[in-house]
């Protein structure tokens, strides 16, 4: 009984500490963490100025997107390992035609030195990044991702003159 009191007092405390400092827990759908849903994904991008075609559902293929930047830069994002419609991870990938000889020496470079992966694929370079949203995500990280990944791109692009 002492033990279940004191545990019970302890947790009271915690609790109490938060309130005063001001926090709150995490609300899923809230203003903090958002549900993982390719409709919440398309409304974050949305809301931080990007244009955002969400994809016909294809049967047997992830849920996807067309996002133009504001600069007017295509971007493929998919979502991946969706059960009942909430996801748990997001990509975003660019790509540039690689022409005749493709330069595997910078990729190789490449990928030792950034969080992107870049690649061959049908004749063009592609660089992709993902984000894990199992649990549910932030607009400002998800928002930051995105930046990130356009900011690489813009590097990527620069080292294939």
């Amino acid at each position: 009984m002492k033990k279940m009191w004191a545990g019970a007092v302890l947790a009271a405390g915690l609790t109490f500490s938060v309130a005063q400092a001001g926090g709150a827990a995490p609300v899923v759908g809230g203003a903090q963490v958002q549900p993982a849903t390719t409709e919440s994904v398309a409304a974050t991008l949305r809301a931080a100025g990007y244009r955002v075609t969400v994809n016909p559902a294809q049967p047997d293929e992830d849920p996807s997107l067309s996002v133009v930047t504001p600069s007017g830069q295509d971007v493929d994002v998919w979502l991946s390992q969706c059960r009942a419609q909430v996801c748990d991870r997001v990509s975003a990938g660019l790509s540039w035609e690689a022409g005749d000889e493709p330069d595997l020496e910078l990729l190789n470079e490449w990928n030792g030195n950034y969080y992107t992966q870049a690649y061959v694929y049908d004749d063009s370079y592609h660089l992709d990044s993902s984000m894990i949203l199992r649990g549910g995500y932030t607009r400002a990280a998800l928002v930051r991702w995105m930046e990130l990944l356009l900011e690489d791109g813009g590097d990527f692009e620069a080292e294939l003159g």
